[in-house]
């Protein structure tokens, strides 16, 4: 129940951060930052009570949404696109044996601030990702051996990357399994 406080005390720390730059500049992307710090908070909560229950087909559940929302975890990696448009550094010529590197960085704080949330909601996505992947692990471990847990790794990690790149560049969600004819066209 801690390690909930604490994630639970990180988004609304997070969500208020986004908020106040959403406010300042109208820009939508810190609202959806918002929303992927919680889709990737979702894989350890469905791990934790999945690994938590007492009954086969609640594990299954739990399991099977944990795949389903994993790859949110590694998707705000990704994120970092949205810096694309952003100059923060540039050179300017100077003169030979200056002594000057005419190196300039952005003092727009704006943009410094959008690198510092980007930042901070990437690492911690993949962080608690990371985690609910090592209970996986340590889960199938246990039951199959080390052969066996190695290989289903490299299996989700896969699952994983196709999630990321279907909710990057073709703009699905976890969400969208549940229309599955969507999904395949």
């Amino acid at each position: 129940m801690e390690q909930y406080r604490k994630i639970g005390l990180f988004i609304v720390i997070y969500a208020g951060i986004s908020l106040i730059l959403f406010l300042k500049s109208g820009s939508f992307l810190f609202i959806m930052l918002i929303w992927n710090i919680i889709l990737s908070s979702l894989p350890l909560v469905f791990m934790n009570q999945g690994l938590r229950s007492g009954k086969k087909w609640k594990m299954i559940l739990y399991l099977l949404l944990w795949i389903m929302f994993f790859p949110n975890a590694i998707y705000m990696i990704t994120d970092f696109i949205h810096l694309s448009n952003d100059q923060m550094i540039w050179s300017i010529p100077v003169e030979l044996y200056s002594g000057l590197d005419g190196t300039r960085y952005s003092m727009d704080i704006f943009k410094w601030s959008k690198l510092l949330v980007i930042s901070l909601g990437a690492f911690y996505a993949l962080m608690i990702g990371l985690e609910s992947l090592s209970r996986f692990y340590d889960f199938i471990r246990i039951r199959k051996g080390h052969l066996v847990s190695c290989v289903v790794i490299v299996l989700i990690s896969s699952i994983a990357s196709f999630g990321v790149f279907i909710g990057r560049f073709l703009r699905f969600n976890s969400w969208d399994i549940a229309r599955p004819i969507n999904l395949m066209t």
